[in-house]
């Protein structure tokens, strides 16, 4: 009976360091998912907060407010959470360090006060990868011979087609045929020719193309007849407008789908008055170029940018500066008549910069880029042996009244033909700082 009450006791007394060991445990597994939990958090905490840092500090990089990016990184880091934030240059990369910490709950036990997470991040302003800046300009502006009321759903000139999920897919090969919004009917089934983009079975292009002659007259500017009103017979008190007067646009929505001299220019991206512009295209540049940049203008017919752009950039997407004004003087920044075209309601997409415009040279005429935009290039016709879908619709839409079977676009003009586009990513150029800023460049994060 002693004996049995002793085994008893004993068990007992066995019972209890399993007990207090449980107790352990379960402290610990308490620790491990309330604190372990609270350090995951503050894990994710930490590195938002060094993520936004850094990209805020490297978009202070890509476009200057005159604020230090250092600080700015670490700003943007403590208002996202982190305390302490630090943050450094790192190979011209902006590179945060973020800390956030609270105080413990069951760790207190085991002598841990405080439950803290570090995360780090790096991120630089890149440009795009390759020479993307092509040097035609488009207007955005008041048409020729139009109304003198800028209506940028008219006057830009502007129907873009999307690109990651449109021409893309179609440009690259994932899809076969695409449909395009736009251009409705029996016959709207788009494939590719080459770099071109045509119906399957009519051969013609979208309603969106766009066409940029040269020398598509022999008068100083082209004049389309849909600003011009009708002009199959000469007008009396005009009739050299009348004789080289085409009609541009080509779908019928009300847009002109040509521009020539006079709503186009030869942008003289070199700053150097009358470049070598072929080699721009081919080899890109070498400084920055930033929207309310006055650029001059390179006049005449320059066949060689055609085959440069023919040779090197066709089935590509690029970027064509935007220009809303042009002064033919060579300091438009003296010029309060250029000035005020250039900035007069409604404002340009870009907000002036609070140092003002940029004249980068002494050359006229001047052109006011507001902005950049991105383009594909689906084919050039540089001499009358090339064949474009969008030129030859153009001769099409424009016979000689005098010459039967002639066109008023001479067989020999030269054009680039393609689509401006929306959504587009270009690739980044992560191994170079965008040290030239087309107002395109890009905060990308590197760690």
């Amino acid at each position: 009976m002693i004996k049995e009450k002793q085994i008893r006791i004993l068990e007992k007394a066995q019972v209890l360091p399993i007990l207090a060991i449980a107790m352990i445990v379960m402290v610990m597994f308490a620790a491990l998912i309330i604190d372990g939990g609270s350090i995951m958090v503050n894990r994710r905490e930490a590195q938002a907060a060094a993520d936004a840092g850094a990209m805020a500090g490297a978009r202070e990089l890509c476009y200057p407010t005159g604020a230090e990016p250092l600080d700015v990184a670490e700003y943007y880091a403590g208002v996202n959470g982190a305390d302490p934030a630090n943050a450094q240059y790192v190979d011209g990369n902006i590179a945060v360090e973020a800390t956030v910490s609270n105080d413990s709950f069951f760790s207190k036990i085991f002598g841990v006060d405080t439950l803290t997470a570090v995360a780090d991040a790096e991120a630089g302003c890149f440009a795009p990868l390759g020479n993307y800046l092509m040097p035609i300009g488009w207007s955005c502006r008041p048409s020729l011979g139009g109304e003198e009321i800028f209506d940028p759903d008219l006057d830009c000139l502007m129907m873009a087609l999307d690109w990651d999920d449109l021409l893309r897919p179609l440009v690259e090969g994932e899809k076969t045929s695409i449909k395009i919004p736009g251009n409705d009917g029996e016959f709207d089934d788009f494939v590719m020719d080459g770099d071109n983009i045509v119906e399957n079975t009519l051969r013609t292009p979208p309603k969106q193309i766009y066409i940029v002659m040269d020398n598509v007259s022999t008068a100083d500017d082209t004049f389309c007849k849909e600003d011009l009103g009708d002009c199959d017979d000469p007008i009396p008190e005009d009739p050299v407008k009348c004789a080289v007067a085409i009609t541009c646009d080509l779908d019928g929505d009300g847009k002109s789908d040509i521009q020539g001299s006079g709503n186009r220019g030869w942008i003289d991206l070199d700053g150097g008055g009358g470049g070598n512009l072929a080699t721009i295209v081919e080899n890109g540049l070498d400084f920055p170029v930033s929207p309310h940049t006055w650029m001059a203008g390179k006049s005449g017919t320059d066949k060689s940018v055609f085959k440069a752009i023919q040779n090197y950039r066709v089935g590509e997407v690029v970027l064509i500066p935007v220009f809303n004004a042009i002064c033919d003087d060579r300091t438009p920044l003296d010029n309060p008549t250029c000035m005020e075209e250039a900035h007069a309601p409604p404002r340009p997409p870009e907000p002036t910069p609070p140092s003002g415009d940029i004249d980068l040279d002494d050359q006229k005429p001047k052109f006011h880029i507001i902005t950049f935009t991105p383009f594909y290039i689906s084919c050039v016709h540089e001499n009358k042996n090339d064949s474009c879908p969008g030129f030859d619709l153009a001769v099409d839409m424009n016979p000689d009244p005098d010459k039967e079977g002639k066109s008023l676009i001479k067989e020999n003009t030269a054009s680039v033909e393609g689509y401006f586009l929306k959504n587009v990513e270009l690739p980044l150029d992560l191994e170079n700082h965008c040290d030239i800023n087309l107002g395109n460049c890009v905060v990308s994060l590197t760690k």
